[in-house]
């Protein structure tokens, strides 16, 4: 189902019958103790039977492999045997797409732009263009269906990146557990503590520990270009509500610059988190990550905190992004001296107006080109109006 899908209506389906035994309802389950929808009895008769689900398609997809059917199987007597036969199972879903948009990439110059050529997208979606000249030390200039978005195009460094683990942590309202907060220091997500792996840290109401990371290897003048920090851990039980809580964010002097994201399983399982903005080289010193529990909790044993940063000036890509809304054409241009990009103008009524799109008739069918492509140097052209 494509990201920019909206899920109109969803169904639940289980194809089956029983024989030699009671026949009870079905449930579909979040973990191994949450119900979130029902179905009617298996019969004796195979047959198809729909569930009616209690939670959004947004919750049932975050619920990820914790979703399932569960079916109780339940002999008529003592030395009886029961059998439930199922044929299949599947979820039905009904989704409607925003209006698609092409976004056609041209490049002048030496480099690449990635994605190059068209890309089918959607209204609404955000598209990003990456350029990487090759030479370094060329001007870039881009525009948008002919319109300059030079100053738009944000400059990247050349990158390096640290990864850091837990050096430290503060407890906030922890009611038990609150020795096992310090499984994680010094583990990785990808080499996490093999202590307390189905141990819960909990609070009466809502607590949280605070994990602090030593960033020093990073030079104070440095830009921060990327974040991304990876979590290894539980949660204490599959419900999803204010009292059932094992959540992690990022959080830069106490305010949280990311969304908070929820252990799926009481599995272990490695979650990733990314800032919704980047913080300074000098806010990054009092970043934390914060793992939230409620009176139901969870339990880290791992992070991973990444950080991709640059040094002076060097510039090594760009990127371009925006919120898609029809069709577009963006050309790139990579070096040409002073940055000055040729244009096709076309005069109307005693006016020039700038050409933004350029079509070709071929085998009877207008397909659309770069307008450096429209004309050749060995041609002569009449104007067709």
């Amino acid at each position: 189902i494509p990201a920019a899908a909206e899920v109109d209506s969803f169904t639940v389906k289980l194809k089956g019958n029983y024989s030699g035994g009671y026949s009870q309802n079905m449930y579909l389950y979040n973990g191994t103790s949450a119900s979130v929808g029902s179905s009617s009895s298996l019969s004796s008769t195979v047959a198809t039977h729909d569930f009616t689900c209690s939670v959004p398609w947004a919750d049932l997809v975050a619920m990820g492999d914790n979703f399932g059917i569960r079916i109780n199987c339940r002999r008529s007597s003592r030395n009886t045997a029961a059998h439930f036969y199922i044929y299949g199972a599947e979820i039905e879903v009904n989704y409607t797409l925003p209006n698609p948009a092409t976004v056609t990439s041209t490049l002048t110059g030496n480099g690449t732009i990635s994605p190059a050529g068209a890309y089918s997208t959607y209204d609404g979606e955000e598209y990003t263009l990456t350029i990487t000249p090759t030479d370094k030390s060329e001007p870039v200039t881009a525009t948008k269906d002919g319109a300059d978005i030079t100053a738009q195009l944000v400059a990247h460094g050349a990158g390096s990146t640290i990864t850091a683990t837990p050096a430290d942590y503060e407890l906030d309202s922890i009611q038990s557990g609150s020795s096992y907060a310090a499984y994680c220091i010094g583990c990785s997500a990808e080499e996490p503590s093999s202590s307390g792996t189905s141990s819960n840290m909990y609070s009466g109401d809502i607590g949280y520990a605070d994990y602090s990371f030593d960033f020093s290897g990073i030079p104070s003048g440095a830009t921060i270009e990327a974040i991304e920090v990876r979590c290894y851990g539980h949660r204490e039980s599959a419900s999803l509500d204010s009292s059932h809580v094992s959540a992690v964010e990022i959080m830069v002097n106490g305010t949280a610059i990311s969304e908070s994201v929820d252990f799926p399983s009481q599995r272990n399982t490695l979650i990733t988190v990314t800032p919704d903005s980047l913080p300074t080289r000098a806010q990054l010193d009092s970043a934390t990550v914060r793992h939230t529990v409620g009176y139901y909790g969870g339990l880290v044993l791992g992070i991973s905190f990444d950080v991709t940063y640059s040094v002076g000036t060097g510039i090594d890509h760009y990127t371009y992004t925006y919120t898609v809304s029809g069709d577009s054409v963006i050309a790139v241009t990579i070096g040409g001296g002073s940055g000055e990009t040729d244009h096709l103008w076309v005069k109307r009524s005693g006016s020039y107006a700038e050409a933004v799109k350029a079509w070709k008739k071929q085998n009877g069918t207008y397909t659309e080109i770069p307008i450096t492509d429209a004309f050749s140097a060995d041609k002569k052209y009449v104007c067709g109006d």
